[in-house]
């Protein structure tokens, strides 16, 4: 395989069941949602499943690592030549784009590379493996009642469900400095920024506003909490552009910005707009070859200070611990 520059995104991986976490319910649930090659999620005539899936441990990190695959068929009604112009002609061709993940488990991060032209995105990921999460925890509710009728102590599902919550998935860009600085340079008014502050993984925010705000929706029991800034006039920008740095640094908070350019056109922006950009050598077809240097880059934008997480919980890497073997890593 040529080798090729490949741009990679980053992002935090969400996932709740209630108050808990992703590695609460990684062996009952999380793990066979992206190891079970039977799970495809169908939109129209497009299909999206996961292939060579692994577990592969670097560097006393495990690391979940696959192929994430958009099969569909292309279909042409008409060409064009010089001779004739425009003619019918149909015709259908399977087409299957692919990407590369990585999902540092014990810090939820996603690290995400488009291999192909047309290949599946973060979103379209989000929304496959949210699916496939969402059946093994139903089956597992199942699996849990089926358990109780065998017992003296016969569940309800209701009840399973109320110690079981559902889950929910979401994941949010990661973003630099830089990117930040420049998007908000855009604005000649930029008029209103708010933050959404929605449920996140076991780890605090670095910075006291928003780590204060986040407690303080918890403790409430809100699901969403949201601290906007207006003026129509417009925002101090500096201001602005610290403030949403601090917010996106771990990739926690939402934000929404809203103004205009210098052309008065209407101008929106979230964090899907200044997201981290960086970009890998890839010179090989295996994704467990291709995640290792995803993973490199990650952390070298770490040391760089252009990535902020936090230390990995003692709980974190317990949990880890049974998937932490050599053998994993072949």
């Amino acid at each position: 395989m040529s080798k090729a520059q490949r741009p990679v995104e980053m992002g935090n991986l969400v996932c709740k069941f209630g108050s808990k976490n992703l590695l609460d319910y990684f062996g009952e649930v999380v793990h066979p949602a992206f190891f079970d090659k039977t799970l495809v999620r169908k939109y129209s005539d497009t299909k999206y499943f996961f292939s060579k899936v692994k577990l592969i441990t670097v560097d006393g990190r495990v690391l979940l690592v696959g192929r994430f695959i958009k099969d569909m068929i292309l279909e042409r009604e008409q060409v064009y030549t010089p001779s004739k112009g425009l003619t019918e002609d149909h015709e259908e061709l399977q087409s299957s784009p692919s990407s590369i993940f990585v999902l540092v488990l014990d810090i939820h991060r996603i690290i995400f590379l488009k291999e192909t032209k047309y290949a599946p995105t973060l979103e379209n990921f989000k929304s496959t493996i949210e699916s496939f999460i969402k059946i093994k925890h139903k089956n597992y509710i199942e699996h849990l009642w089926e358990e109780s009728k065998l017992s003296d102590k016969k569940a309800t599902k209701k009840q399973l469900l109320l110690d079981h919550f559902p889950p929910t998935l979401d994941i949010i860009p990661l973003t630099s400095a830089r990117s930040v600085e420049e998007f908000v340079q855009q604005y000649e008014i930029l008029s209103s920024v708010s933050y959404v502050f929605s449920d996140r993984n076991d780890e605090q925010d670095n910075e006291g506003f928003f780590r204060a705000v986040q407690k303080q929706k918890d403790d409430v029991g809100s699901k969403a909490t949201t601290v906007k800034h207006s003026n129509s006039l417009g925002l101090d920008k500096d201001s602005v552009i610290d403030e949403v740095q601090a917010a996106t640094a771990q990739g926690n908070q939402k934000v929404v910005m809203v103004g205009k350019d210098s052309s008065g056109t209407q101008l929106r922006g979230d964090n899907t707009d200044f997201q981290l950009k960086a970009a890998i050598e890839v010179s090989s077809h295996t994704p467990s070859r291709v995640a290792r240097k995803m993973f490199a880059k990650f952390l070298q934008l770490v040391g760089d200070g252009l990535i902020q997480v936090g230390t990995p919980t003692k709980s974190a890497l317990a949990k880890l611990e049974p998937y932490r073997e050599d053998r994993n890593d072949q």
